[in-house]
């Protein structure tokens, strides 16, 4: 990535995520990596199935979230492609483990782009990457994406930092529903239902400025707050408290939720927005549970349309637990 200029990097970024490119999917599948990894990739024939038509070179090329290209070579079979020479660097550079999760993106000409993610749906970028985009140096794409399933840096700077007097946390801001607990009356859920959401929710594209965020215990079932990626917080929502409508895709219904703005007197540069007030009613209305996968899209001023990527599809209420 040294001695790229913004807009390289800029353009790099929009390839990875296919902003610029909402009118045509780029085929897209992803691998587990299993125990004995380490020493080549095995991919079945079936996920190659639909790459625009091509046929895989001898070498392919694969480019992961740092930008740097490497080449593979394959060795192919009646029912699988053999990722060989190669591959060992690949890994080794990027740290992978077994468990880790591969989407693949393919760019034609044989190569693709990769993203990486951990065996809890937590998706995993280089030290260098992560430093570009805090000191702001990715700042042209319309598609911002934080999620975890642990939870959020965001969150994490709120629990290790104090508020400055005067300015109101919206813990303290919520009442109602938000002092109930609730539990899930679903079926049990595995680590991969929870994967393939998040990947569902990674192929949504638009034009305009968005944000994912994967539900968390105190998002759904108890507290009922949800913290807003500060890189989104920053680029458009106003600095102080305020109220946000909420909607569904092709659905009139908003429902208005209070968006608190909280500074800290440890850090006067870090801020953290935060839904509270009105997000349990739209959580218990919507039947969100943890796991689930939210993209936030803006569509105006202060309005989000919320786009729902769920673990299950059967939606079953959740459960009033009894205090």
């Amino acid at each position: 990535m040294e001695g790229r200029n913004e807009c390289d990097i800029c353009k790099e970024f929009h390839k990875m995520f296919c902003c610029q490119q909402i009118h045509k999917r780029k085929p897209t599948f992803f691998k587990i990596l299993d125990d004995d990894f380490s020493s080549g990739l095995v991919l079945d024939k079936e996920l190659l199935s639909e790459l625009d038509g091509d046929v895989l070179s001898n070498i392919i090329h694969l480019k992961g979230p740092t930008g740097e290209a490497h080449k593979i070579n394959i060795k192919k079979t009646t029912t699988s492609v053999l990722l060989k020479t190669g591959w060992q660097r690949f890994a080794s550079f990027h740290k992978l483990q077994s468990g880790d999760v591969l989407l693949f993106y393919y760019e034609g000409n044989s190569s693709f782009n990769v993203l990486f993610y951990n065996k809890n749906g937590r998706e995993k970028s280089s030290k260098r990457d992560r430093g570009e985009e805090e000191r702001g140096k990715i700042t042209h794409c319309n598609v911002e994406i934080s999620s975890s399933l642990d939870s959020s840096s965001e969150d994490e700077i709120e629990r290790n930092q104090k508020p400055d007097i005067g300015v109101s946390s919206s813990r303290h801001a919520c009442t109602g529903r938000c002092a109930q607990k609730f539990i899930s009356g679903r079926r049990p859920v595995t680590d991969r239902e929870k994967q393939i959401a998040l990947f569902r929710a990674n192929k949504f594209r638009s034009s305009n400025a968005c944000f994912t965020k994967i539900m968390l215990e105190t998002s759904v079932y108890r507290t009922f707050y949800l913290v807003v990626p500060v890189v989104f917080g920053r680029k458009n929502l106003p600095g102080k408290n305020t109220t946000i409508s909420l909607a569904l895709p092709h659905n009139s219904r908003k429902w208005y939720v209070t968006c608190t703005y909280i500074t800290y007197a440890t850090n006067k540069r870090q801020s953290v927005w935060r839904f509270c007030g009105g997000w349990s009613q739209f959580v218990l209305k919507n039947n969100l549970e943890e796991g689930d996968v939210c993209v936030f899209e803006m569509k105006a001023e202060l309005e989000l349309t919320v786009h729902i990527f769920r673990v299950v599809e059967e939606i079953v209420k959740l459960q009033v637990v009894n205090s």
